[in-house]
C-alpha cells in the first residue's frame, strides 16, 4: 500500500509539474505575439512626440524636462496604471470600457436592465451577498440619473476608444514613412502621404485574418525593433550625452514648468502622445491573458 502511494504521488507531481510547463510555455508564446499587437502602438509613439512640439529655440534643460516627463508618463500610466492595476480588473478574461462597466454591475445594482436570464429572484439573493456598501455604492444604486450617467461614461469612452484606434495607426505610419525623408530628401511630402495610405489599407485588410494572423506577421518585426533600439538608444547615449539619464530625476519636470510657464503647458499636449496605444493593454486583454502581457 505504501508503494501504491508514493507511486501515486509521484505521478500527481510529476503531471502538474507537466502542466506548468505546458502553461509556461504557453505564456511565453503569448507575450512574444503580445510585441504585434498589444505593443505596436506603445513602442512606436514616441517616434512623433518630438515632432509633435513646436520648439523655437530648446536648451539641454528643456530636452531633460521633456524626457522626464517621457519617462514618468510611461512609468505612471504604462506601467502602474495598466499593467499593475488596470490588468487586474478583468471581466472573466475579458478587457475594456464595457468590461469593466459589466464588471460593476455583476459586483452592484447599478445596470439599467436587467441581465438576460436572469430572474428577479436571483437578483434579490445577489443583492443579499453584497454587504458593507459603501456611501458612493449606495447612492449610485439608489440614483437612476447617476447609473444613466455612468452608462454614458462607458459609451462615451468607448467612443474614444475607437477614435484612438482610428487615429493611431494613421499617425504611427506616417511619422514612420515621414521619417524616409531624412535620408532621401528628394521624396515629397505628397509621396510620404500616399505611401502611408497604401500602407494603412494593406494593414487593415489583414485583420480580417485574425489576431493569431496579424500576430504571427508583425512579431518578428517588433521583436526586431524593441531589441535594437533601445541597445542603439543606450549606446548614443553613453557615446555622445550621457547627461541625459538625469531625466529619470522628475525634479526636471517641476523646472520645465517653472521656466516655459504657460507655454509648458501647451507643450504638455505633445508629450502626451507618448502613451498612445497604452489602452491596447487592457483593451485586447480578451484576444491573451494578463500574464502574457505583463511579462
Amino acid at each position: 500500500m505504501l508503494l501504491v502511494q508514493i507511486q501515486k504521488h509521484i505521478f500527481t507531481t510529476l503531471q502538474t509539474l507537466q502542466t506548468r510547463n505546458v502553461v509556461g510555455w504557453r505564456n511565453i508564446i503569448l507575450a512574444y505575439r503580445t510585441l504585434g499587437v498589444v505593443f505596436g502602438g506603445l513602442a512606436t509613439s514616441p517616434l512623433y512626440v518630438f515632432s509633435a512640439l513646436n520648439f523655437t529655440e530648446p536648451t539641454e534643460d528643456d530636452f531633460l524636462g521633456i524626457f522626464s516627463i517621457m519617462f514618468w508618463t510611461l512609468t505612471m500610466i504604462g506601467f502602474v496604471k495598466y499593467v499593475c492595476i488596470a490588468l487586474s480588473a478583468d471581466d472573466s478574461g475579458e478587457g475594456g470600457t464595457f468590461a469593466l462597466y459589466s464588471l460593476l454591475c455583476k459586483n452592484a445594482n447599478i445596470g439599467i436592465l436587467p441581465p438576460k436570464g436572469t430572474d428577479s429572484k436571483a437578483l434579490s439573493n445577489n443583492s443579499l451577498v453584497i454587504e458593507n456598501k459603501s456611501r458612493l455604492q449606495t447612492f449610485i444604486e439608489k440614483s437612476l440619473v447617476s447609473r444613466r450617467t455612468l452608462l454614458f461614461i462607458s459609451i462615451l469612452g468607448m467612443c474614444m476608444m475607437i477614435g484612438d484606434g482610428v487615429l493611431t495607426p494613421a499617425i504611427s505610419v506616417l511619422s514612420a514613412v515621414d521619417g524616409l525623408r531624412g535620408p532621401f530628401p528628394s521624396v515629397g511630402k505628397s509621396a510620404v502621404e500616399g505611401l502611408s495610405a497604401g500602407i494603412l489599407i494593406a494593414l487593415f485588410m489583414l485583420q480580417k485574418y485574425g489576431t493569431s494572423k496579424v500576430s504571427f506577421l508583425f512579431s518578428p518585426i517588433m521583436a526586431a525593433w524593441t531589441l535594437s533600439t533601445p541597445m542603439i538608444g543606450v549606446y548614443s547615449f553613453c557615446q555622445y550625452h550621457p547627461g541625459v539619464f538625469k531625466a529619470i530625476s522628475p525634479h526636471y519636470i517641476v523646472r520645465f514648468f517653472l521656466r516655459n510657464g504657460k507655454t509648458g503647458w501647451h507643450l504638455l499636449g505633445g508629450t502626451v502622445l507618448v502613451i498612445t496605444g497604452a489602452e491596447a493593454m487592457f483593451a485586447d486583454l480578451g484576444h491573451f491573458n494578463r500574464r502574457s502581457i505583463q511579462a
